[in-house]
């Protein structure tokens, strides 16, 4: 759901509104675009919400840089945990693709290189995103150091943007890493 289609159901706007609001206007025009003029045009509505939720601009965009990584990042490992670790890593990358949520840590990302708010929340969601890949390869028989490195190894594969080329050509690059990554472990 858009948060366009939200407010129309209930008529206000709430905090997470704005935020999703501001990560739409990330994914499609990057922070140089995320201007509080372009978000209530987005919205439709005045400023004056906008105040309620927010101080000020720079407010905001901490809340958003945090947004990312408190709930979406963690929300999305919930819903990709499973008995099985093979499974697991498929269902955070298939997760990834199927909402923004790639899109979104690649929007991210470009910001991070010139905010230390943005960059600080891209270590966070890294590291949280290491710890599950690791404990799946962990899972999977391998010593804790050599999980950790097949973990960088993979999440690197996905921030590479493999897919933003060809979807068909990404997915089949990342079962292939996959399988190499995990053709010896123990466990298997």
């Amino acid at each position: 759901m858009t948060s366009r289609q939200r407010i129309r159901r209930n008529g206000r706007l709430s905090r997470l509104d704005w935020l999703e609001a501001g990560q739409e206007i990330l994914c499609e025009n990057g922070i140089a675009g995320l201007k509080l003029a372009a978000l209530t045009k987005h919205l439709r509505v005045s400023t004056g919400s906008f105040y309620h939720h927010f101080t000020d601009f720079e407010a905001y965009l901490s809340a958003l840089a945090e947004h990312f990584t408190a709930d979406q990042v963690r929300d999305a490992l919930r819903q990709a945990a499973d008995a099985d670790p093979l499974a697991r890593m498929r269902r955070i990358r298939s997760l990834s693709i199927k909402t923004r949520l790639f899109r979104l840590d690649s929007a991210m990302r470009i910001w991070a290189a010139t905010d230390a708010r943005a960059a600080a929340t891209m270590r966070s969601a890294e590291r949280i995103v290491l710890a599950f890949l690791a404990e799946a390869f962990r899972d999977l028989g391998y010593p804790r150091h050599e999980a950790a490195l097949r973990a960088r190894i993979l999440l690197s594969t996905n921030v590479a943007r493999i897919e933003a080329a060809s979807p068909p050509a990404g997915k089949r690059f990342f079962k292939e890493t996959l399988s190499f990554l995990t053709r010896d472990a123990p466990t298997l």
